[in-house]
């Protein structure tokens, strides 16, 4: 159940970052009772430089979801895709993962 919770909330997140790219670093949705926030560092991404991306994951009464399997996607105006694991963060509910972009574009 918490991977289809997750999975719709990165589909969630994968429309609203289309809607809204050029805006950075906070987007906050909630599917199914579950509230995700989504952070990255530096705000706005840098070419030739990562970026961390940190997402907490709650359920409607504020409990952090743990052992939720994590992938964030990210597509370039190009058609170009990459995935990267989100892995436990040290705190309930929290994952993280890094991505280097290589090349500028609308996001960065």
């Amino acid at each position: 159940m918490k991977t289809l919770v997750v999975a719709a909330l990165l589909g969630a997140f994968s429309l609203s970052v289309i809607a809204t790219s050029s805006l950075a670093g906070s987007l906050t949705t909630e599917v199914n009772g579950v509230r995700a926030q989504l952070m990255s560092t530096p705000d706005p991404p840098v070419t030739d430089r990562k970026t961390t991306y940190t997402i907490r994951l709650v359920d409607a009464a504020g409990t952090p979801l743990t052992d939720a399997r994590v992938t964030l996607t990210g597509r370039m105006a190009d058609g170009m895709s990459a995935a990267t694991p989100l892995r436990p963060a040290g705190e309930a509910g929290v994952y993280r993962g890094e991505v280097l972009f290589t090349m500028g574009g609308r996001g960065i």
